[in-house]
């Protein structure tokens, strides 16, 4: 059994000015954008890091290498959170 790969194309316009100010070449915009959106996501809670992976074509240790490179946790879970867990843990 397989799984079939749903997508959707989305188009950004991004006035040239802001092209430049983010110092990104053409080609490279779309994957540039598609990161950001995906690590603001993951970072929102709103995807896992699975999801998150997935969405960017990583595998989950690349996923964190990323996130280390952008110096973003891979914990998902406010301090209050955390607190609990270690003390009900």
């Amino acid at each position: 059994m397989y799984r079939v790969r749903m997508t959707r194309q989305v188009i950004v316009e991004l006035p040239k000015e802001a092209a430049r100010a983010i110092k990104v070449r053409t080609e490279d915009l779309p994957h540039e954008l598609r990161e950001a959106a995906v690590l603001r996501w993951f970072e929102e809670g709103r995807l896992s890091q699975g999801q998150a992976a997935v969405a960017l074509g990583l595998t989950r240790g690349a996923f964190f290498d990323l996130l280390a490179a952008h110096r973003l946790s891979p914990v998902q879970m406010s301090a209050e959170e955390l607190e609990h867990d270690f003390r009900c843990g």
